[in-house]
């Protein structure tokens, strides 16, 4: 024979075999030894059966607690998955990294003690019990036993049945069993994930109240209660408010935190830091305005000046628009110097150059939601820019030209036209309030609002009609807000003898000789002069200006202005939302700038009074102060959000449950089941009972066993264990019958 098995030879090193008598090889207990009959032996085999059942359970049951705890653990990560539990568990964004490693190593180390754990008590249960189940091949003996070293020698085996058969089930579920294990041990490595993810945190914080807050509108000390029904015993003065006007020429880049366009907001106060990335939801009121022509409305003008002649270049002239407001007969004034030539509009008020003027007008009690202004133009041509005011349907309406009257010389004189006409514009406000998201970083909004924002949605030059709810709205405010003198800064003082080129409603003509100057005025005279006409007001150059653009160049000799036309905007529209616009402006000045006084009596009633009792009278008054308010900002932020690997934990469940099934078959369906008939203890001393059996080492010496398969084949036959000694069953079968 070219090779043998070494390990069985009698020379091989490991030392002669002995010699056994039949009864030591085929009985179940040694004869040499033992006393007693076969009888005894047997009832004390069914002595000890009794006790082998809670032997086995209790041997059974711990392995299958771990496989059972396993599938419990994964079933119990799946409800928290589904649940989203751990969803609700955030670290810090830096420590991310660290914290997914350090959870799925741990989840690596439990699944490795379980692991380790499982094959420990299954191993000695797994290559044990095939004793119990037999006879079987020594080969079958040998890959049961064997498998159980690992995956490795698993997939070795069950690669050695597909080519020669000997347990290829067991092979199979053995391999599929240390498989699983380690596809469990793999996926715990990416059981979870810590992404980055936006959280919301929502947090309290002070704001700055964008609108005044109408309770702040009563004097202390006056007979005024709140809260306020109307507004009919309050006067506003807008004088300082209205200065912010003025910016709105400025730069567009200009920003001021909680107004934009015609809106008022709240803003943060503190903001948030600049790297913050939160929004805050704030209130916020929109202001509109609707403006038409001035139904049976009547206009004329006159000069005043009765040195002047038709043939003056320049007329002083006193404007006058009567028209009705509600029951009340109102007639405005306002003081103009007219041209007598084709060009120069912007003379009408040296050296302003502004076209659209507000009218001094009384105020009328519980009616503050309507204003009067006029566009004055030339119609032969764009003189300083001028032009008539288009609605949505490019219909300048029903413009008055404007004809001088003169009734103060004794000479009879006809009206004579001059080259303006006048449209006179009335308009109303509304408000409207709501909520809008706000940058909680910069107190901008986040939503742009329209270009023409605050007009009406389709201008025309229909009739107007006036608004005449009396209520305690801020709309109820805006009669008074850009009424000269009272609501709007003029653009430079007047003067009773004013500079060169400088209007004053002192001295209206002035090209008259400086000597024929009167150097007094009565105060009736005064009076008259201060109510009849007004200096160039900032709403004035503000509304010119949006309208028909900004100046750009003067014509030396006639002083008419150039006008940049490519930001023009001569509609209705553009009219209202920069009436709009600068309301806005005004109410957000008077909200943060403590700008806005409000008092008990009007300045014609406090004059009365002091006329009456020659005493000088303050009447009660209160400065609308700054007012906080609180908002909620939702903070975005970028944390560490635990989150399963959903593949890795379904996959894992899976895995969990094959193995609780496949150590539910090994332990109660297979060869474990009979563990308690196995005659050993250690399937270990399986090696040395075969060196010490010369009948089993006699079977395998008879054979050629170079190679492992050789051997495989050599052992198939059937094996069992008598008296502690591994016997061939044929041979003890032999035995037992001759004996």
């Amino acid at each position: 024979m070219a090779a043998r098995y070494s390990a069985l030879e009698p020379d091989g090193g490991v030392g002669g075999s002995p010699e056994w008598t039949p009864a030591e090889l085929y009985l179940n207990t040694p004869s040499a030894s033992s006393s007693g009959t076969k009888f005894d032996t047997g009832m004390q085999e069914r002595r000890l059966e009794a006790h082998r059942i809670p032997h086995r359970r209790g041997l059974i049951s711990l392995p299958l607690t771990l496989h059972v705890a396993v599938l419990a653990l994964y079933v119990a990560l799946c409800t928290i998955w589904i649940l989203g539990v751990e969803q609700n568990i955030q670290v810090p964004l830096t420590s991310a990294s660290r914290i997914q490693t350090w959870i799925n190593l741990i989840s690596h180390v439990v699944m490795l003690a379980f692991s380790t754990a499982i094959v420990a008590l299954m191993q000695p249960i797994a290559t044990r019990s095939p004793f119990g189940n037999l006879p079987q091949s020594l080969t079958a003996l040998s890959d049961k036993i064997s498998s159980w070293s690992g995956l490795g020698s698993s997939l070795l085996n069950l690669y050695h049945n597909l080519r020669f058969p000997a347990t290829l089930g067991n092979a199979v579920t053995t391999t599929l069993y240390f498989s699983t294990l380690s596809g469990l041990g793999i996926s715990s490595s990416f059981l979870v994930n810590v992404p980055a993810v936006n959280e919301t945190v929502t947090r309290h914080m002070s704001t700055r109240i964008g609108a005044p807050l109408v309770s702040e509108f009563i004097p202390p000390g006056s007979n005024v209660s709140g809260p306020l029904r109307d507004f009919t015993d309050l006067t506003f003065d807008w004088y300082r408010s209205g200065v912010g006007v003025g910016m709105l020429n400025s730069d567009n880049t200009s920003v001021y935190p909680g107004l934009t366009a015609n809106r008022i907001y709240d803003t943060l106060l503190p903001p948030m830091t600049t790297s913050s990335n939160s929004s805050a939801m704030v209130q916020y009121t929109d202001f509109n305005v609707h403006c038409g022509s001035i139904p049976q409305m009547s206009i004329s003008a006159g000069t005043i000046d009765q040195r002047a002649t038709p043939t003056d270049d320049l007329h002083t002239g006193v404007l006058s628009i009567n028209y009705t407001l509600g029951s009340t007969q109102m007639t405005l004034y306002d003081g103009l110097w007219v041209s007598v030539t084709d060009h120069a509009a912007s003379r009408l008020w040296r050296p302003a150059d502004v076209l659209l003027r507000v009218p001094n007008s009384d105020v009328v009690p519980g009616l503050g939601r309507n204003l009067i202004l006029y566009n004055i133009y030339n119609e032969t041509g764009l003189a300083s820019g001028s032009q008539p005011i288009l609605d949505a349907e490019h219909s300048e309406g029903s413009p008055w030209s404007l004809q001088m009257v003169n009734s103060e010389f004794w000479w009879p004189t006809d009206p004579f036209n001059t080259t303006l006409k006048i449209q006179v514009i009335g308009c109303s406000l509304s408000t409207s309030t709501g909520q809008a998201p706000i940058d909680a970083a910069t107190n901008r909004l986040l939503d742009p609002l329209d270009t023409l924002q605050g007009a009406s949605a389709h201008s025309t030059w229909a009739d107007w009609k006036p608004d005449l709810t009396n209520s305690n709205m801020l709309e109820d405010t805006w009669a008074s807000m850009f009424i000269p003198k009272l609501g709007s800064i003029a653009l430079w003082d007047s003067q009773p003898v004013p500079p060169t080129n400088l209007w004053s409603c002192f001295m209206f003509n002035q090209d008259s000789q400086k000597s024929d100057l009167p150097q007094s005025w009565n105060q009736t005279q005064l009076q008259d002069m201060y109510d009849n006409c007004h200096i160039p007001t900032v709403i004035e150059d503000y509304l010119t200006t949006r309208i028909f653009g900004p100046v750009t160049a003067h014509d030396n000799t006639t002083g008419d202005a150039s006008r940049d036309s490519s930001v023009a905007n001569a509609t209705l529209s553009a009219l209202e939302s920069a009436l709009a616009d600068a309301t806005a402006m005004t109410m957000w000045s008077a909200a943060r700038a403590s700008t806005l006084a409000v008092s008990t009596l009007s300045a014609e009633l406090t004059r009365y009074v002091q006329d009456q009792n020659g005493l000088f009278v303050l009447p009660p008054s209160v400065t609308v102060a700054p007012v906080n308010g609180t908002a909620t900002v939702i903070e975005r932020v970028l944390v560490g959000r635990i989150a399963f690997n959903v593949p890795s934990l379904i996959v894992g469940t899976a895995l969990a449950a094959i193995l609780t099934a496949l150590g539910v078959y090994i332990l109660a369906i297979g060869d474990a089941r009979r563990i308690d008939g196995a005659p050993i203890n250690d399937a270990g001393l399986l090696s040395l009972m075969t060196v010490d059996n010369s009948v089993v080492a006699a079977r395998l010496s008879s054979h050629d066993v170079p190679t492992v398969q050789s051997r495989r084949r050599a052992g198939d036959f059937l094996v069992r264990i008598v008296g502690g000694r591994l016997v061939v069953v044929e041979d003890s079968d032999k035995d037992l019958d001759g004996s």
